[in-house]
């Protein structure tokens, strides 16, 4: 009896260890995410092109940007997926005095374990 209990216990660790395990996907990143001053972003191309992937304005909201950028601007370039949930990518500023994106180093992106979720530079995207 003491040997079930003991099995019984064994597969409920395995058990409850795979369904809070959460697998990530370079491919994950991509798709439209909006923050919630409203600027829009597409991610694509991450785990496609060896130079990673890309996030083009889509649409501008509240945040300052200039209307001129969707879908002419970048906000992150060269997305490579680093592992786990993160991926890094060169961040671009928006310059208003000229109307130029500016490179504004490197940003970290978390992908939150729902997926519906990322934070990146102090901003958090939610998929759209």
């Amino acid at each position: 009896m003491k040997t079930i209990k003991i099995l019984f216990l064994f597969v409920g660790m395995l058990v409850s260890s795979a369904v809070s395990a959460q697998e990530f996907n370079k491919k994950d990143i991509n798709g439209m995410w909006k923050r919630s001053d409203g600027l829009i972003i597409t991610i694509s191309g991450v785990g496609t092109f060896s130079e990673g992937g890309n996030a083009l304005v889509f649409g501008v909201g509240n945040s300052g940007w200039s209307q001129t950028c969707a879908k002419r601007c970048f906000k992150f370039r060269e997305i490579q997926y680093e592992g786990d949930n993160e991926w890094s990518a060169k961040n671009k500023m928006y310059m208003p005095t000229g109307d130029y994106t500016k490179d504004d180093g490197t940003v970290t992106i978390v992908l939150e374990d729902d997926k519906k979720s990322f934070t990146a530079g102090g901003y958090t995207y939610y998929k759209y």
